[in-house]
């Protein structure tokens, strides 16, 4: 779904929505970001505007429908971005197009944990009964309570949410090199479902630099937080861009965190800078 067209774009920014949700859910970023950037929002298989499309059940799968996608698009310079679900899903992405020699610029990750190999097995929610599924949602927040009031919508929201939560729960990182792409890294400080601290290790999955951003609120604290998100976003771009060429030299894997910034009530963090 292309948000927002450019005629010269400067940079496409590529956007992949959470668990549940659905590329129209980031229409607030656009009025944020730079009018020269063009903006894209992934529609995951299996919603009602990826009409013909058959729902995922890996996150294989869906790296699967979106590659040929990306790859068709004349994207020029590029950036992703994904929160949660789209945070696991924009990992892999990024690993298979950095393994044709296309990686993109810059890659966010949001409120999701970063993978390890041999962890704890992930939990079956996917095979939840509708109940507990629907009070996981509740307290989890992101959808109106008003919602719940009706119950085709309803059982629309726990479907596709059930899908979602397979991809991510079957999904099983199988190692290898770390990325050579640029990271942010974004956490809600106050995340019941995934603590700051896991969100910061993705920094071990990149040679190039990454930035640890965490800002006040819960799972989707981007929605409450948008425009501050987007500036984070943008900056981050924009220093990583002047600095791609020396970030892609091949080396070792990123140290840990080497210095703290204050900046408001949100603190950031450099890991690894080149």
């Amino acid at each position: 779904m292309e948000l927002r067209t450019a005629r010269v774009p400067e940079l496409t920014l590529v956007l992949l929505h959470h668990a549940g949700g659905s590329a129209g859910g980031y229409r607030h970023f656009v009025s944020h970001l730079p009018e020269h950037w063009r903006v894209l929002a992934a529609e995951l298989p299996g919603r009602v505007h990826a009409s013909g499309q058959h729902g995922c059940r890996s996150v294989g799968e869906v790296v699967d429908r979106l590659l040929p996608v990306l790859r068709a698009e004349p994207v020029g310079a590029y950036a992703v971005f994904g929160h949660s679900m789209g945070a696991l899903v924009a990992f892999e992405l990024v690993r298979a197009l950095e393994r044709l020699g296309r990686p993109p610029l810059w890659l966010g990750l949001s409120g999701s944990p970063a993978p390890e190999t041999g962890g704890p097995a992930a939990p079956r929610r996917h095979t939840w009964p509708r109940e507990r599924l629907e009070d996981f949602m509740r307290r989890l927040g992101g959808t109106p309570d008003s919602a719940w009031h009706h119950p085709v919508l309803a059982e629309r929201m726990v479907r596709t949410m059930r899908r979602d939560l397979e991809i991510i729960d079957t999904y099983e990182y199988d190692g290898g090199p770390p990325l050579t792409t640029p990271l942010s890294l974004f956490a809600g400080e106050a995340d019941p479902l995934v603590p700051p601290e896991r969100v910061r290790r993705w920094g071990e999955h990149t040679r190039a630099s990454a930035i640890f951003h965490r800002l006040p609120g819960g799972h989707f604290y981007l929605f409450d937080r948008a425009a501050e998100v987007c500036r984070r976003i943008v900056e981050d771009v924009t220093a990583h861009t002047r600095r791609a060429v020396a970030t892609r030299a091949p080396g070792p894997p990123a140290p840990p965190v080497q210095e703290a910034l204050q900046a408001g009530p949100s603190r950031s963090a450099v890991l690894g800078s080149p």
